[in-house]
C-alpha cells in the first residue's frame, strides 16, 4: 500500500533488487543528496507540513481520486487508507531518506502496485502532487524570497527525484519511455523554477537577487585571485527621460523599451559578462577579469548601441540613450561600496548632461 509502514530490520526489496549500502550511496550521490537537504527536509517538515498534512492533501486528493484508473486502487487498498498513507508520507517527507528503510518502503510499495497490475502512472501521480502542493505552500511561506526560497525547491524536486527513481525500479516493467516522459516534466519544472528564482521577467535579465548574489561571488573570486591579475569593473546604467516614455507613451511601451534596451546591451557585452536588471530602468554588468580602461570602452559600446537603435513600435519612432557609471573593484571593498561609486558616477554622467559615461574619479 501507498505509504504503509514496515519492519526496518528486513529489507527484501532492497536485496532483491541489488540495493545494498553502496549502491544507496551512489544514488545519493547521482542525485547529489546530502546532509544539507536531511537538515532542509527537516526544517520543512516542522515549518510547513506539521499540523497541515491533512489540509495539503485534501488540496489534491479529490482530482486524483477522479483520475482514470483509481477504482484499482480503490479495490486493491481501499480510498481511505490509501489516502491516510499519503498524509503519513508527507509528514515523514524526506525523514531518514538515505537508509535502506527508506528504499526498501518505496520500492514494496511499487512492487505492490505492479501486482495490483495498476498503471506506474498512477503510483508517480501522489509523487508529483505532493512536489506540487509543497511548492506552493513554500512560495507561500517566503513570498518569493528567491535566496530563501531556492534551496527548499531544489531539495523537494531532489528528493521527488529520488522517490520517482525508486518506485520505477520496484515496479520494473517495461515503462521506461513513460518513465523518461515523468522526468522530462520534472527537467522542465526545475527549469522553470530555477528561472522564476533568478530570472525577471520582463527582460530575462538576472533579477536583483540573483545579480547580487552573482556580484558577491565574483568580488570573492577576485579576492582569492588576486585584484591585479583579475580586475573586476561594474557598470551602473539608467534609461534617459525614462519617466517621460511612460507618460507620453504608457506603460506598456514602457515596458517594451526595457526589454529592448536589455537586448541591446546584451549585444555589446561579451558572453561572460554578467548583466542584471537592478530594478525600475537601471541596469548592471559585471565585468570580470577588466580592467578600468576596457570597462570603460564597453560602457562606451553600450551606450551607443543603445543610442544608434531607436525603439521602433508601430508609428512611433523613440529614441532611447543611457547614462553609464564605471567603477573597478579596490583592494577590500565589498560589493555595496563598488556598486555606490559607480552609482554616483552614473549620476555624475546625468548631470553633465545624460547619453554618456563617466568612470568614478576615485577608480
Amino acid at each position: 500500500m501507498f505509504g504503509a509502514g514496515m519492519n526496518a530490520e528486513t529489507t527484501p526489496h532492497c536485496t532483491a533488487l541489488g540495493f545494498d549500502d553502496k549502491r544507496i550511496q551512489e544514488v545519493l550521490s547521482m542525485l547529489r543528496l546530502g546532509e544539507e537537504h536531511r537538515a532542509i527536509a527537516d526544517r520543512i517538515r516542522t515549518q510547513v507540513i506539521a499540523g497541515r498534512a491533512d489540509e495539503l492533501v485534501d488540496r489534491c486528493f479529490t482530482a486524483f481520486a477522479r483520475t482514470r484508473g483509481f477504482s484499482l486502487i480503490e479495490r486493491s487498498f481501499g480510498a481511505k487508507s490509501f489516502k491516510r498513507a499519503w498524509i503519513n508520507r508527507l509528514r515523514r517527507f524526506g525523514l531518514d531518506f538515505d537508509t535502506k528503510e527508506y528504499f526498501e518502503e518505496r520500492l514494496a510499495t511499487a512492487a505492490a502496485f505492479a501486482r495490483a497490475k495498476i498503471h506506474l502512472s498512477l503510483l508517480h501521480l501522489p509523487y508529483f502532487l505532493t512536489q506540487e502542493i509543497l511548492i506552493e505552500a513554500l512560495s507561500e511561506k517566503f513570498n518569493d524570497r528567491a535566496t530563501t526560497l531556492w534551496p527548499f525547491l531544489n531539495a523537494v524536486l531532489k528528493l521527488t527525484s529520488l522517490d520517482l527513481y525508486l518506485t520505477a525500479e520496484g515496479y520494473r516493467l517495461p515503462e521506461l519511455d513513460e518513465l523518461e516522459g515523468d522526468l522530462d516534466k520534472l527537467r522542465q519544472e526545475t527549469f522553470r523554477l530555477r528561472r522564476r528564482t533568478s530570472i525577471d521577467e520582463l527582460t530575462g535579465l538576472m533579477n536583483y537577487a540573483k545579480l547580487m548574489e552573482s556580484l558577491e561571488q565574483q568580488i570573492n573570486r577576485a579576492r582569492r585571485r588576486g585584484h591585479e591579475s583579475n580586475p573586476l569593473c561594474l557598470i551602473m546604467s539608467d534609461l534617459d527621460f525614462f519617466k517621460k516614455i511612460n507618460d507620453t507613451y504608457g506603460h506598456m511601451v514602457g515596458d517594451l523599451v526595457l526589454r529592448h534596451v536589455a537586448g541591446r546591451i546584451k549585444s555589446a557585452t561579451r558572453d561572460f559578462d554578467l548583466i542584471g536588471r537592478f530594478g525600475g530602468e537601471e541596469f548592471v554588468i559585471v565585468m570580470m577579469n577588466t580592467d578600468l580602461a576596457l570597462g570603460e570602452a564597453i560602457a562606451e559600446r553600450i551606450r551607443e548601441g543603445v543610442m544608434k537603435a531607436p525603439f521602433h513600435v508601430k508609428q512611433y519612432n523613440i529614441p532611447v540613450t543611457l547614462s553609464l557609471g564605471v567603477a573597478m573593484l579596490r583592494q577590500g571593498e565589498n560589493k555595496e561600496s563598488l556598486l555606490e561609486r559607480a552609482d554616483a558616477a552614473m549620476y555624475e554622467a546625468k548631470r553633465s548632461g545624460r547619453n554618456r559615461v563617466v568612470v568614478a574619479s576615485d577608480s
